[in-house]
């Protein structure tokens, strides 16, 4: 009896060491990451007097954090939103899908993919280890700032 424990004892081992190396492992973002991006991202806002929204989604579009200024346009939520989703689904920036839709490299209806797709510039994929795992958007301020401010929660 004890040696048929034993076995089964090692026999469970070598199946659960098997299992733990076939695992597979990948990167999040997590809220407190979200967190830390929008302060970096607020803190360049401010330093530049602009009134944004800065979102933080997922790698499945989930809000994870979100800041509004509160002089920023009640459509800023949304649009900062959307260009977080679009940014994370397409996993590019917006403004490259902008231009591409422009140079007609990207499809035009890529905008009817998903109501939350939004081609505009300020949305920017998050990623770790190679692996996109969410996106942040910016919006309320031009195109361009909306990028520069988006990149730097990136740093």
């Amino acid at each position: 009896m004890k040696n048929r424990a034993i076995l089964i004892l090692i026999l469970f081992i070598t199946i659960m060491t098997n299992a733990q190396e076939k695992l597979i492992q990948e990167p999040i973002l997590t809220g407190e990451m979200a967190f830390k991006i929008v302060q970096k991202s607020i803190t360049q806002a401010e330093k530049d007097g602009l009134y944004v929204t800065i979102t933080v989604v997922d790698k499945s579009g989930q809000t994870l954090a979100v800041s509004r200024h509160q002089n920023a346009g009640v459509h800023t939520i949304r649009a900062s939103y959307k260009k977080a989703y679009t940014a994370c689904s397409q996993k590019r920036e917006t403004a490259v899908i902008s231009k591409g839709i422009k140079d007609g490299t990207i499809p035009e209806d890529i905008r009817f993919l998903d109501e939350n797709i939004l081609i505009m510039d300020g949305g920017i994929p998050i990623y770790i280890n190679g692996k996109v795992v969410g996106g942040i958007g910016v919006g309320g301020a031009h195109g361009s700032e909306d990028v520069r401010i988006a990149k730097a929660g990136m740093l």
